[in-house]
């Protein structure tokens, strides 16, 4: 399993819900498929820059979990390469199969980008529905993604 993956969905679930201990967030990661050791996950928390509160582990300089602000994202192309396995055109839709469980990062990656030519996505476990206005938009929408895994 790749660490950038790792670290994101350590990201993500620190924004989610409060983590007091190493032992509860490589527990929160196992239930996600990531199993690791406990040394690894403390160095992923000090590859992180994570701080230790009252509350539990924070990313430096945000306010803690509950307040907002949302956790740094890789950059799609990184996400797209790493777990993109086919992209096909469903008429306005666009149908993308990735790595099992990692439909989600790709999803969220997508999402951020903010294409114009994107309605919004729905996830699975290994399938992203991307919604499109109409048959051109899509075919727009898979070729950009092509050209980012070609990239």
């Amino acid at each position: 399993m790749d660490h950038l993956y790792r670290r994101n969905q350590i990201l993500e679930i620190l924004h989610s819900e409060p983590v007091r201990t190493q032992e509860a967030l490589r527990k929160k990661l196992a239930r996600r498929g990531i199993v690791v050791t406990q040394a690894t996950v403390s160095r992923d928390i000090e590859e992180l820059g994570l701080l230790k509160t009252r509350s539990g582990y924070r990313p430096p300089d945000t306010q803690p979990a509950s307040a907002g602000p949302q956790p740094p994202q890789p950059a799609a192309t990184i996400i797209l390469k790493e777990f993109v396995r086919d992209v096909v055109q469903a008429a306005s839709l666009v149908v993308v199969r990735t790595s099992p469980g990692n439909a989600h990062s790709v999803g969220v990656a997508l999402d951020a980008g903010k294409w114009e030519e994107v309605v919004g996505t729905v996830a699975g476990d290994d399938t992203v529905f991307i919604a499109t206005p109409s048959l051109r938009h899509a075919a727009s929408v898979r070729k950009k993604i092509l050209a980012e895994l070609a990239a």
